[in-house]
């Protein structure tokens, strides 16, 4: 038994020193690949997928958020990547002459063949038929259909019209083709950031923010209005992405209308107040100031006037809004003005609506045409109609009683914004205060662009996309505000008046 263990013993060390030997003799790249293999799987926290044999590691997932200005004529889209610092304008790259590379045409149309054509193809659809046809100024018949105030006839005639024209059914309503071009804008902006350089083969996580007037997102019938609407067309995207290139879009909104649980990976969709974005890269800027500001979003079918008062301390920038109001006037009237010029003038190089205006703009007042004068005489009576609306004057006298001091309001900060803000006369006539009792001219300026806005390939104005750049932040990252609803009085109480006895006031 002795010698039968001594010759196992002697067996198994020669066993393992020819194991040993043979670790020894194995080259020193594959035993430090094999080492640093192992090291790296024990100490990696990123979990690790077996396919085919293979061992591959999980994408790496990148949040993404995306801003939809949804503007009543054109969407701007602005997106930026959670934890890097820069706000991208999407260049959409259309080449449409009615419209810049980085806006969305916001209208539908329905082909010969009777299918419905949304944004940039219906563009195309429309870009040799009449001037307002087609499904325009969708988010315009909405509101007007829960608040009067917006009620547009003419657009809304022509909504209606043309949908009996191309056979379609009552179920096709303005919240539905709402919901169906979001969809659509959604997935356009989602395809075109997944398709980029950077983040191709990454797994990306996307939310948008979408704009709301202020006067929209305390209106409760509204709000709710368009909160549904954001959220059937969130489904109606999500589901998009699950069918792929088959995808029927306006058959997809009826299946997704009734369903309780829309999306099941939690809600990526936010309404923001849109001044709240607007102002966001003010609020930022070296040039932010205490005190009163206005900011007006003129925009084609509805003008946006919002009026604050930005408190600064060391701790927080905080802007109080006074009051806000979605105004059913925008630059529509103007557009179909030069739009009926252009069709009757011979001599006209310019072939669109946003050619003129920034060719009008540039004019020497001293060479015009006669009948350029008289244009530009409309365009000013235009704008100054919607400075002497009610609405108008009626958002700066609810302001007015928040504060109620008239030195306050002789030095207040407008900001111009939107589309019709490059037209002439805008800074001329908004400089004019609603009240005659201010003897003042208020400075007009266009928003500040921050340091980092990335105007993108389509070199998109910062005045243009200043309310998407502010969707683009996380509404958690947003300054901390106050809506006019919940906006209590800031006016300072009267100064103490001693009352004085007779014995005060006559000597002794």
């Amino acid at each position: 038994m002795k010698l039968l263990q001594g010759f196992l013993k002697l067996f198994n060390k020669n066993k393992t020193e020819g194991k040993k030997s043979k670790q020894k003799d194995a080259k020193p790249p594959e035993r430090e690949l094999q080492r640093k293999t192992k090291e790296k799987n024990l100490s990696s926290n990123k979990p690790t997928i077996k396919s085919n044999g293979l061992i591959r590691k999980k994408e790496e997932k990148v949040y993404i958020q995306v801003g939809l200005d949804f503007g009543t004529s054109s969407t701007k889209i602005v997106f930026s990547q959670i934890g890097k610092r820069y706000a991208k304008a999407l260049f959409l790259g259309h080449k449409l002459p009615t419209f810049p590379e980085y806006c969305l045409p916001s209208i539908a149309a329905i082909n010969g063949h009777g299918k419905l054509l949304l944004g940039i193809d219906a563009a195309r659809y429309l870009i040799k038929k009449q001037w307002d046809s087609g499904f325009q100024r969708i988010k315009v018949i909405v509101a007007g259909k829960y608040d009067d105030t917006f009620k547009d006839r003419v657009t809304e005639n022509n909504f209606y019209s043309y949908r009996d024209k191309n056979k379609l059914n009552e179920s096709f309503t303005p919240e539905r083709l709402t919901a169906v071009f979001l969809a659509y804008a959604m997935h356009t902006a989602r395809s075109i950031i997944q398709e980029m350089p950077e983040y191709k083969n990454i797994n990306l996580n996307m939310s948008f923010n979408i704009c709301m007037p202020i006067d929209h997102y305390q209106n409760n019938p509204l709000r709710d209005v368009f909160i549904n609407i954001f959220s059937w067309a969130e489904a109606i995207e999500h589901k998009w992405c699950s069918d792929g290139s088959s995808f029927d879009v306006l058959k997809a909104s009826y299946e997704t209308e009734k369903m309780e649980k829309l999306v099941p990976d939690g809600q990526k969709v936010h309404a923001v107040p849109e001044s709240v974005a607007g102002i966001a890269s003010y609020l930022v800027s070296l040039r932010k100031r205490e005190g009163l500001h206005a900011i007006i979003d003129l925009g084609a079918g509805t003008s946006d006037i919002s009026i604050c008062n930005i408190h600064i301390n060391s701790d927080e920038t905080k802007p109080y809004w006074y009051s806000a109001k979605n105004i059913p006037r925008g630059t529509i009237n103007i557009e179909r003005i030069i739009a009926d010029y252009l069709s009757e003038c011979s001599q006209c190089t310019c072939q669109t609506v946003s050619d003129f205006i920034y060719h009008l703009r540039e004019k020497d007042l001293a060479n015009l045409s006669s009948s350029d004068r008289n244009l530009k005489g409309l365009i000013y009576n235009e704008l100054r109609s919607i400075t002497e609306s009610d609405d108008y004057i009626k958002t700066w006298g609810s302001a007015y009683r928040k504060l109620k001091k008239q030195t306050k309001w002789m030095e207040v900060e407008v900001f111009l914004s939107g589309g019709g803000a490059l037209l002439p006369y805008v800074h001329e006539v908004f400089s004019v205060p609603w009240w005659n009792q201010l003897r003042t001219t208020y400075h007009t300026s266009i928003l500040p662009t921050p340091d980092n806005y990335d105007p993108g390939e389509g070199n998109a104005p910062f005045d243009r996309m200043a309310v998407a750049y502010g969707l683009s932040i996380p509404i958690p990252q947003l300054a901390d505000y106050v809506l006019p609803a919940d906006c209590s009085d800031h006016t300072p109480p009267p100064l103490r008046v001693r009352d004085l006895y007779h014995e005060d006031i006559y000597a002794k």
